[in-house]
């Protein structure tokens, strides 16, 4: 409801006007390595972990630091998972975390007995969690005692699902794993024939996964039988799918991104990148977000697959992106977490449009600001709280304005058919 209100009142605002160009940078935060978690946003925070072997909880208005917890090993794919304040999340020390999300204080570790690659998923007050040791863990959030744990035969990196009293998982040994989460014990097992990097996604009874023998598979939750399969020309290594009305989005390591027909495992549309795709793909809005090792964050149109924005970093792209009010959150190996403006409610198609290339004749500093803010405009325009109430009106050229009393938080700068977001700061 608070989404659709905000739509409405802008839309009503602008009388019908089109939003600017997205892919503007917010903001971005240097870490002290690479960055391949992929971000969660709670709370006006976002959490990621990094290779310098960092959690950092990050304010996602400003990009200011709140807090950072130091593990024991790098961060590497692992993301974070957060309930009841309390933010999870796996390390190459061998452990998983538990972490106060208030001040970055450790609640609890529990330690498996090797890395720990995947990402934890926590449902009634159980923590699930893969290990290099072969192991799936069921760990109680509460005190981080042990509730069970199951083998397999080899590594487990995918990162594990649980639905309707089932956790989900692949594994290195070739298998899909479904498991009671009651008791740990094994439901139903499907046999790929090759190793799974791949993290389940499950909608409607059927799970989602791809694997490194160039399928994404479809299988019913039920009793693990095969719906369907769909052979891109090349591994799904570590990009897990995403379900959304009805199309199921992975990438792949020959470059593209697929959107599949989930009822029948038909192509949809694909769309082909510079370099690998193991980014996991996120669907808000009705536009795809994706990262790619050819350094770009791309946005496409979900239905199909038509370029919006895509928005370039320094360097690969492993993480999965995470969209909140017209933000997309992105981590990259060039050390950065990043804050790029989507404003993807107009449904404005933005094709081959370059995030790059900003308007000269419309700036704004600094930004985030403080008591003070400099705008330039090329044409008559006004300045609106993210709720839609008028602040002020400007006339076309250059403006000083004092901030000093305006209310910390967001705002929108209006002119003529474009418009950009400024972040005030205490």
């Amino acid at each position: 409801m608070k989404r659709f209100f905000f739509i409405f009142i802008m839309f009503s605002i602008f009388s019908g006007s089109l939003f600017s160009a997205p892919g503007h940078l917010l903001w971005r935060y240097k870490t002290g390595a690479a960055v391949r978690s992929s971000p969660l946003i709670s709370d006006r925070v976002v959490y990621v972990g990094s290779e310098d072997a960092y959690l950092y909880a990050i304010n996602s208005v400003s990009g200011s630091l709140k807090w950072r917890y130091q593990t024991g090993g790098t961060i590497s794919y692992s993301s974070p998972c957060i309930a009841n304040g309390v933010v999870y999340i796996g390390s190459m020390d061998h452990y998983l975390h538990a972490i106060n999300c208030s001040d970055g204080t450790p609640k609890w570790k529990y330690q498996t007995g090797n890395l720990v690659i995947s990402s934890p998923c926590i449902a009634d007050n159980v923590v699930y969690i893969g290990s290099y040791d072969h192991y799936l863990y069921a760990v109680n959030s509460s005190d981080g005692s042990l509730k069970w744990r199951y083998q397999t035969g080899d590594y487990i990196s995918s990162s594990p699902c649980v639905s309707d009293g089932v956790v989900y998982v692949g594994g290195w040994d070739r298998y899909i794993y479904a498991i009671n989460c009651s008791d740990g014990a094994l439901k139903w097992r499907y046999w790929i024939g090759i190793w799974i990097y791949s993290s389940p996604c499950i909608t409607e009874g059927v799970e989602y996964i791809g694997s490194t023998d160039y399928y994404l598979y479809a299988m019913n939750i039920s009793d693990g039988s095969l719906k369907w399969r769909y052979r891109t020309s090349n591994w799904n290594t570590y990009s897990s799918a995403c379900v959304s009305n009805g199309i199921v989005y992975i990438g792949s390591s020959n470059y593209y991104l697929y959107a599949v027909n989930c009822p029948d495992g038909t192509l949809k549309w694909s769309y082909h990148t510079d370099y690998d795709v193991d980014s996991s793909p996120c669907v808000e809005d009705g536009v795809v977000y994706v990262g790619s090792n050819d350094r770009y964050l791309y946005a496409m149109d979900a239905l199909d697959g038509t370029l919006e924005w895509r928005y370039q970093t320094g360097n690969y792209v492993y993480s999965s992106p995470c969209v909140l009010d017209g933000v997309v959150y992105v981590g990259s190996r060039d050390t950065y977490l990043y804050a790029i403006e989507t404003f993807g409610y107009s449904g404005y198609k933005r094709n081959n449009f370059s995030s790059n290339l900003p308007s000269p004749s419309f700036s704004i500093s600094p930004n985030p600001f403080s008591s003070s803010i400099t705008v330039s405009l090329p044409s008559s325009g006004a300045i609106y709280s993210l709720t839609g109430q008028l602040i002020m009106k400007l006339d076309k050229g250059k403006h000083s304005l004092d901030t000093s009393k305006w209310r910390e938080g967001v705002y929108i700068v209006k002119s003529s058919m474009e418009c950009k977001r400024v972040v005030k700061v205490r």
